[in-house]
């Protein structure tokens, strides 16, 4: 369904202070942007009908709702230059 590298997901167990097993929210909102979507990440809790995907330790997940807009995506972070970057097909 949507692809977080290792790197990503280091970032936000130590800016967010997560441990294995914490969750986070992947949602649609909506943001001055180009196509005036971008995405929203929270903690939070999955619930039965969500989509959920656990990498390296940190369990992601989607409502049912929004699944359209994670597809495929890929989220990335280079720290030898401090880049992260996002990609959203279901925007482009």
């Amino acid at each position: 369904m949507f692809s977080i590298t290792s790197p990503a997901v280091k970032l936000y167990k130590e800016e967010l202070g997560l441990s294995d097993g914490d969750a986070l929210q992947l949602f649609c909102r909506y943001a001055g942007s180009e196509s005036g979507l971008c995405i929203g990440v929270e903690q939070g809790y999955p619930q039965k009908d969500d989509y959920v995907q656990e990498i390296d330790g940190i369990r992601f997940f989607v409502r049912p709702h929004e699944v359209w807009f994670v597809e495929e995506m890929t989220m990335d972070y280079d720290d030898s230059v401090e880049h992260f970057s996002i990609e959203l097909p279901s925007i482009a």
